[in-house]
């Protein structure tokens, strides 16, 4: 498996090859934010689930969950992870074009993935899924794009990235079918995986709800996270991911704004860490268009926004 990870194409498999440490991060902060708003038993279908960072989350919370991924050594990993902290998935190797939704299911998840898929595939899927899913369910993507001043990186292209999403397109399709739109989200995050160095993408982020009807489901509210202050460009472009959070605060001061997540449940570290911790700490540190993404208090994730990030809660009645 790792001597076939290193000459596959698709710069993932190096991590997912290896079963010792985080390839992508933990769960995100939307799937932890979604959680409480579940109905008990929800269906659950991850495509690109990767090393599992949401659907092992997920899982022990006793939800039904449909995880598949493209890699063979991302399946292989995630079946590993799942035994190792007693939960039950079903998945398998399977590539988008030949996924055949249920009949009904109540979360969709679909990080960095749907973007390898021509829109052909991609707009009659959803539109398959909208109409499968349960009153209260939710969708949440995460999709690459491109613009002039910030291209597609190389390793995307080489995997296969078709370059199929326009931004807002995915939003005007929910809002045309009536669902609620809770996140539309416009940034550039850069990152690190194993293998690979610090590198950049340009992300949208949606997380959508169809309406909840007459079902005794908690509402959500989302908040946008404005923040005065800045980080000054060229600081911000030398900052080394692994910088401690102390060291931040040392040089820009308290942030205007601060939005953290966290669980003491065994879950998938952060990136480059052990693959399953002990608990997960995750916290972005805002400073106006700037964000520091921090992973139990070490700088794992840097974003400049184009939108201003939000969280999502329970609203109260």
């Amino acid at each position: 498996m790792e001597e076939l990870a290193k000459h596959s194409p698709r710069w993932w498999d190096s991590g997912y090859a290896d079963h010792n440490v985080s390839c992508m991060g933990g769960p995100s902060p939307e799937i932890f934010e979604i959680a409480p708003a579940l109905r008990a038993e929800s269906v659950i279908v991850e495509l690109g689930c990767g090393e599992g960072r949401n659907a092992l989350y997920l899982a022990q919370f006793g939800h039904q969950i449909f995880a598949t991924d493209i890699s063979e050594a991302a399946i292989s990993k995630l079946k590993r992870l799942a035994s190792h902290l007693g939960v039950n998935i079903t998945s398998g190797v399977a590539a988008v074009e030949d996924f055949q939704p249920p009949a009904y299911l109540d979360v969709f998840i679909a990080h960095s993935v749907l973007h390898f898929t021509e829109r052909t595939v991609w707009k009659p899927l959803v539109t398959a899924l909208i109409d499968r899913t349960q009153p209260g369910g939710f969708h949440c993507f995460t999709n690459t794009l491109e613009r002039p001043d910030h291209p597609i990186p190389k390793e995307g292209l080489a995997a296969g990235h078709k370059k199929s999403f326009a931004r807002g397109e995915l939003e005007a399709i929910y809002a045309e079918a009536g669902w609620e739109i809770l996140r539309s989200d416009y940034y550039i995050k850069w990152d690190s995986h194993p293998g690979i160095p610090i590198h950049s993408h340009c992300l949208e982020k949606v997380v959508v709800r169809r309406p909840i009807g007459a079902e005794d489901l908690p509402p959500m509210r989302a908040e946008p996270i404005k923040a005065a202050g800045m980080i000054p460009p060229k600081q911000f472009d030398t900052l080394k991911l692994g910088t401690p959070r102390d060291a931040i605060i040392e040089m820009f001061g308290s942030p205007p704004a601060s939005h953290g997540v966290a669980t003491t449940r065994k879950t998938v570290g952060g990136n480059n860490q052990e693959a399953i911790a002990d608990g997960y700490m995750r916290e972005d540190m805002i400073y106006g268009d700037h964000g520091l993404q921090f992973v139990d208090g070490m700088l794992t994730g840097k974003y400049r926004y184009f939108t201003p990030p939000k969280r999502l809660s329970i609203r109260e009645a």
